[in-house]
């Protein structure tokens, strides 16, 4: 059963560097990223940021997904997180907010049910 490390995107460029960190992981346990954006409304509203996120896994050697959900991020983040096939939760943290460490990513540790590593922004 091939396990999954979900990536959640915000178009952020600390979102788009956690990539290469879940990039990484998923070479060494041999799993699948899942790209996964929430809009508040309208799901064509994360394609863009989805796209970015799948060029840059391509020519990796990595599998990846990619879903756009609709709704509250934390909420989607975790509801996503609950298939049983999902090893970690990869995040950035920091985006030059005075507060390291934002309400989404508090709320996901405080929830998930499986690992979650927060990378901060400036993480080579």
């Amino acid at each position: 059963m091939t396990m999954k490390i979900i990536v959640p995107l915000d178009g952020s460029n600390a979102g788009f560097k956690v990539i290469h960190h879940a990039i990484e992981l998923a070479k060494l346990f041999n799993d699948e990223i899942v790209l996964l954006n929430i809009q508040p409304s309208l799901q064509e509203l994360g394609l863009p940021t989805i796209k970015k996120g799948g060029f840059m896994l391509q020519g990796q050697d990595v599998k990846y997904s990619a879903k756009v959900r609709i709704g509250i991020p934390a909420m989607e983040i975790i509801a996503e997180s609950n298939d049983k096939e999902i090893r970690y939760i990869t995040m950035a943290i920091g985006k030059g907010k005075a507060e390291a460490i934002g309400s989404v990513s508090k709320h996901v540790v405080q929830l998930a049910k499986c690992p979650v590593l927060l990378i901060p922004e400036h993480a080579q």
